[in-house]
């Protein structure tokens, strides 16, 4: 481990996971930043390309991100063209997002570069200790979200 990690956080599996994200965010968010986009405007991007058209509230309702910030972040995919938005004539409240061209072409990208930094992740595990590296983190965020006190 490295000195500068106090020694019970270096064997703490919540620190590990949270600094083993930080460490993928920055390099995958530096790869995009080469595209001119950034991991949060990856994350509606992919959903569009596996789901479809979508209302952005149930955009809302599958990810991770609050209503507001979900506003702001379709806003700037709207500004660079990667997504059209269309009020229902049925709810003028409510609007269709769908990918643009450019939208799923920048989604097919941002695939492409969280599989090869997920890929230099596990460069140094054989396949089955990267099976039971998912299988364990898969466990520890089970059990992190059945916790009491969430």
């Amino acid at each position: 481990m490295q000195p500068e990690i106090h020694p019970e956080a270096a064997v703490a599996p919540g620190y590990l996971a949270n600094h083993a994200a930080r460490v993928f965010n920055r390099m995958v968010d530096a790869r995009l930043r080469e595209h001119g986009i950034t991991l949060a405007l990856v994350g509606p991007l992919l959903l569009l390309s596996w789901k479809g058209a979508m209302l952005q509230r149930d955009m809302v309702r599958a990810s991770a991100v609050k209503q507001p910030a979900m506003v702001a972040l379709l806003d700037k995919l709207e500004a660079m063209a990667l997504i059209e938005r269309s009020v229902l004539a049925s709810d003028k409240r409510a609007a269709t997002v769908r990918l643009t061209e450019a939208g799923s072409a920048a989604a097919a990208m941002g695939r492409r570069v969280l599989i090869e930094v997920n890929a230099l992740g596990v460069a140094g595990m054989s396949a089955e200790e990267a099976a039971v590296l998912v299988g364990l983190l898969g466990r520890l965020i089970a059990s992190l979200e059945d916790a009491p006190g969430d």
